[in-house]
């Protein structure tokens, strides 16, 4: 099987998506270059709940910050939504540094 054709197209593919996604956001919402500002540290703790390199750590860990984040709104103000994902990661960090997926070294 040749890797870089898969490769390629997967870069391509992903790409095209990424690209429509952009469009069509831009039909809806005003774009400015801080659109995703907010979304980047609820993505991040997910990737460190479910492990750096695990797909499968990082999906669990969406959900997971993804539904604390919403249940965390009934105890705390909605203007303090990102502090959730610091908890979640300042927590993680200190239990279990290599994520729920993640290899124990």
């Amino acid at each position: 099987m040749p890797t870089e054709r898969v490769i390629a197209l997967a870069t391509l593919g992903g790409g095209g998506l990424a690209g429509g996604a952009g469009v069509f956001l831009g039909l809806d919402a005003s774009i400015d270059p801080l659109m995703g500002g907010g979304l980047i540290i609820s993505v991040f703790a997910a990737a460190i709940l479910g492990g750096i390199g695990s797909a499968p750590g990082a999906l669990a860990g969406a959900l997971i910050v993804g539904v604390m984040e919403e249940v965390g709104m009934l105890v705390v103000p909605p203007t303090y939504k990102t502090a959730i994902g610091f908890a979640i990661i300042l927590a993680v960090l200190l239990v279990r540094p290599t994520g729920l997926a993640g290899a124990r070294s």
